[in-house]
């Protein structure tokens, strides 16, 4: 490849402003139409009828959140987020992006610390930041501590990696940063846990790239050391108080996850990507359109300015591919976690939160095989090949982005547009009355509009400021019994009995009292009787399935 000198392109800090301004194009067009979704509507009942609306009211208001006793770290953060924002979601959701964009400038200020090259540390930031695979993490208030763990991780490897610089005061500084970091990063959430081994391996191999005199290494020695020690303690911790530790993967599990990941990377977001891509631009805007253009222009111009470095074409493509491996060990790092316990992955549903560490080891990956394929060309034309697939790349996961982050914006109007359907019909609700509703569809593609107990109820009690309402949806999963009405999701059976239980259907609107299973007999078979009310099927976790 043809290498331009740093005489001729913009320094260093504009590599990370480009990052960062390209990182915030993945949310800027919907952030505004953003809100709450699923567990948001619990979480912020509780925060609001808390007796104590101190911090440390609130935060023990979560107390009774299994979950919560193994992330204090979320804890706090979504106290901190609710005290500052209260019931409007612009707040949450503009923190959010500014964790996103924080992620893509680190992630290109830790492969610059690691020796790679401007051009392809600022390729890889870009793609990252630009991938459709954690699309959920953009939108939702409840998983959060996902991205922010990711944001503390990063940090804690590039204060660890400046920690190596400059003289013994200010390397403590920064190595007490990166320690806070990784305790913040592993108590929040774990899914970054497996990379913090790799940490202690990175720091020790740049130590001795760099050549550290012997004092710089003894004191380097017992920042590893510590560095090693963090995540094994933090793994301990999560252990004890995590009600979620299975007896360890069968061969069942591991096989189904390895089928679902391969068909998510090596499928729907590999070799499909290019259906994938004209998929969304089939249901893309205008304005998404444009963004997309200039996007892409963007990209190409400046990542082939971008100085590159000798070794970035070595013969026999060597270099590509130790970071092809790198990148799937780092991606293999981001499941491990997975190990402990049992979870599903999405290409575009909820579920897909948890890619977020895994991809960034899939923009390793796409920057090799970018690399890989512009070796291929004529000389001439390497540059210009490499800058072009980096721009593929970056703008085909922005427009699949601008279509998932589409329906959750819809999801959400749709939301309001129930809620006001209900208020107007039901001025008032009588206390311990259980609404059922009816009449709409939980998902639109991935985004959940409202599908379960937990997410119709905490916006009904926070609607009618009323504690003691209960509430659920009609999907197929509902069932007739008895003593109730069964409502089954992640494996949950939630019964509602006959006790001024009341099904309210959006659609008339209409709302029914059923003293009894001969009422909700009779009710479903008038008016739904496969309980899909026409929606396309759908998935808790996945949602409806679009690419």
């Amino acid at each position: 490849m043809e290498h331009a000198s740093d005489s001729e392109v913009p320094g260093p800090r504009t590599d990370a402003a480009f990052v960062g301004l390209v990182a915030a194009c993945s949310v800027a067009l919907h952030v505004s139409g953003l809100g709450f979704y699923s567990d948001d509507w619990d979480l912020l009942s509780v925060f609001r009828f808390s007796a104590d609306q101190s911090i440390g009211g609130l935060y023990r208001a979560l107390a009774p959140e299994a979950q919560m006793a193994m992330r204090p770290g979320q804890k706090l953060l979504d106290v901190l987020l609710y005290r500052n924002f209260g019931l409007d979601p612009l707040g949450y959701h503009l923190f959010n992006a500014a964790v996103l964009i924080a992620n893509g400038v680190l992630f290109l200020l830790v492969l610059r610390e690691l020796g790679i090259s401007r051009r392809l540390s600022a390729a890889a930031a870009i793609i990252y930041s630009l991938l459709p695979h954690y699309s959920t993490d953009r939108v939702w208030y409840a998983s959060i501590q996902a991205p922010f763990s990711v944001t503390m991780y990063l940090l804690s490897l590039v204060a660890g990696l400046r920690s190596l610089e400059g003289g013994a005061g200010r390397a403590w500084s920064w190595r007490l940063l990166s320690l806070a970091s990784l305790a913040a990063s592993t108590l929040a959430y774990e899914v970054a846990l497996p990379l913090f081994v790799l940490n202690a391996w990175l720091l020790w191999s740049e130590t001795r790239r760099r050549g550290a005199g012997t004092r710089a290494s003894l004191a380097t020695r017992v920042f590893v050391g510590l560095t090693a020690i963090g995540p094994i303690a933090a793994a301990g911790f999560k252990a004890v108080t995590t009600t979620r530790l299975s007896r360890g993967p069968s061969l069942g599990y591991v096989t189904a996850a390895a089928r679902q990941l391969a068909w998510i990377n090596l499928w729907v977001y590999g070799v499909a990507a290019p259906r994938t891509v004209w998929i969304a631009l089939r249901h893309a805007s205008a304005l998404t359109l444009g963004a997309a253009g200039i996007l892409a222009v963007a990209i190409y111009a400046i990542v082939r300015r971008l100085p590159s470095s000798p070794n970035d074409g070595l013969p026999g493509s060597h270099r590509w591919f130790r970071l092809i491996g790198a990148g799937v060990g780092v991606f293999l790092l981001g499941y491990v976690v997975f190990l402990s316990t049992t979870s599903g992955f999405s290409a575009t549903g909820p579920n897909n939160r948890t890619a977020i560490v895994g991809a960034l080891g899939i923009a390793l990956v796409f920057v090799g095989a970018a690399g890989w394929i512009s070796d291929r060309l004529p000389p001439s034309w390497r540059d210009r090949g490499f800058a072009a697939l980096v721009a593929a790349c970056g703008t085909g996961g922005f427009v699949a982005n601008a279509m998932l982050l589409t329906s959750w914006v819809t999801a959400y109007r749709q939301q309001e547009a129930i809620l006001a359907t209900i208020h107007q019909s039901l001025a008032t609700i009588p206390q311990r009355t259980t609404v059922i509703l009816d009449g709409v569809c939980p998902y639109v593609g991935p985004a959940i509009v409202f599908e379960s107990g937990w997410d119709l109820q905490g916006a009904l009690r926070l609607l009618y400021r009323d504690t003691t309402l209960q509430a659920d949806v009609v999907t197929p999963n509902l069932r007739v019994e008895h003593d109730g009405l069964h409502a089954v999701l992640y494996g949950e059976d939630s019964r509602y009995p006959y006790q001024r239980l009341l099904l309210f259907n959006v659609r008339g609107p209409s709302s029914d009292s059923i003293p009894n299973d001969e009422a909700a007999r009779a009710y479903f078979a008038r008016v739904n009787p496969d309980r899909s009310n026409g929606c396309p099927p759908g998935r808790a976790g996945h949602g409806v399935r679009v690419f």
